[in-house]
């Protein structure tokens, strides 16, 4: 904690607990005599009270060294002896793009016949700022891979701008061994942790044991994953349920059917708030690591010499034979692509080896991310410059994203905050609230 700031106990609330951390939101006393509504995370500092591979003692080292405008920032930290911990503060985020992705509204089909426009701008920003932050920490001056990507790491404040959150599994490649002796877990380039990741974001090549690869490659995945739930359709279950409702809503909306994209009710423009929404994930991670492949090998095909060379030197590959299965078009579990990308010329997104010829549309550049081959997914660098990004509408990025000189943000257009486009002074600000509250 800063020294010239007194926290105020004022009963924190809890915004996340896990096993490892508990992050609460909490006020600080500046030196000027304002508050500021702050995140602290505290998690323990020792290894026999936390689970390998999380590390806070790490996140901090590496977020000390860190200073981008879509990256979360530390205002100060402290270690209590007595119990173990350490606490981080950082800025108070108010929402998810977690959150913002379980949002009914949030859709190209929000309303019938309504145009798309305000969707794809939203969704370009929060893309292209979440790639800027990635091909910071990717950057060789740097070589950071987070290694867990995904929805609720991305935090959205306000005005539209990104931080991403989150660095307790991180790892930084070409490190010395000295920078690490005071982590908790120390993990060499020889020894890598591949319990990484979380859920349906993790890169499939981590669900066969390998102990050293390209971190970088996996948070590529992990963009890609995350990328196409821009485009898949939500399904509601009751508060309290497990089981996913079929038509209480009023929609034609299909619980059985990822392939049907939600579309609010175009008569009374309602939605049901008395469930739980949530977006489906592109691969299904519930029946563990096994699951998810076989997941993953039915959408994007199952491995061969062809599609992934490099499959069977993975030190779990041949332990579990799978069913051959052919690729699925992307286009097909992803309803939510605005029209425009759904007609022709097609984006061909079966081969694991894409055309150096890339087409404007978020469908090519989910495409390049989800390739097997760990060097043929596309770098962050080069994402940043797919012509996606400078087909219209334009992106807008918020004024108080900084632009850096060494990066693509300079050629953008930030006339505009991205305030508009999301929800925000209206009925959407109160469905965002409410969804907020239930979860």
């Amino acid at each position: 904690m800063d020294p010239d700031s007194d926290e105020i106990d004022s009963g924190p609330d809890v915004i996340a607990e896990t096993l490892v951390s508990l992050i609460t939101r909490s006020y600080i006393l500046l030196e000027d005599g304002t508050q500021q509504v702050v995140a602290v995370k505290a998690a323990p500092a020792s290894r026999k009270f936390t689970q390998e591979p999380h590390d806070i003692v790490k996140e901090l080292r590496l977020l000390s060294t860190l200073s981008h405008s879509n990256i979360i920032t530390v205002l100060g930290h402290e270690y209590i002896q007595e119990s173990y911990i350490q606490r981080l503060w950082m800025p108070y985020i108010p929402y998810s793009l977690a959150q913002l992705l379980a949002c009914p509204t949030f859709s190209p089909r929000a309303e019938a016949g309504a145009p798309s426009l305000r969707f794809t701008t939203t969704a370009k920003s929060i893309m292209y700022q979440v790639l800027a932050a990635t091909e910071y920490l990717h950057d060789p001056a740097r070589h950071i891979a987070h290694r867990d990507i995904k929805p609720s790491n991305i935090l959205l404040a306000e005005d539209g701008a990104v931080k991403l959150v989150d660095f307790g599994i991180a790892f930084k490649a070409d490190e010395p061994i000295s920078e690490k002796r005071g982590d908790v877990w120390s993990e060499t380039e020889e020894h890598m942790y591949f319990e990484v990741g979380s859920g349906p974001y993790r890169a499939p090549e981590l669900l066969f044991g390998p102990t050293t690869y390209d971190a970088m490659a996996t948070d590529l995945w992990s963009l890609g994953t995350t990328f196409a739930e821009f485009f898949t359709t939500l399904h509601c279950r009751s508060s309290g349920s497990e089981h996913y409702d079929d038509d209480d809503d009023g929609s034609d909306f299909d619980a059985d059917d990822p392939t049907k994209p939600y579309v609010v009710d175009p008569v009374r423009g309602e939605w049901d708030q008395s469930g739980v929404w949530e977006r489906y994930s592109l691969f299904d991670s519930t029946r563990g690591d096994i699951g998810l492949a076989w997941s993953i090998f039915k959408t994007r095909g199952s491995p061969t010499p062809q599609n992934w060379p490099t499959f069977t030197k993975l030190p779990d590959a041949n332990k579990v034979n799978f069913i051959d299965a052919p690729v699925v078009d992307l286009r097909t579990l992803l309803p939510h692509l605005p029209e425009e990308h759904r007609q022709p010329p097609p984006v061909e997104t079966s081969s694991h080896f894409p055309p150096e010829g890339q087409a404007p549309s978020p469908l090519d550049l989910i495409h390049r991310l989800l390739v097997y081959p760990p060097a043929s997914r596309l770098r962050a660098a080069s994402a940043l410059e797919h012509p996606w990004f400078a087909a219209d509408p334009p992106v807008q990025i918020p004024a108080s994203v900084l632009i850096h000189t060494n990066s693509h943000i300079s050629a953008l257009p930030v006339d505009r905050p991205l305030s508009p486009w999301l929800p925000r002074n209206d009925s959407e600000v109160e469905d965002l609230k409410s969804l907020l509250t239930s979860q």
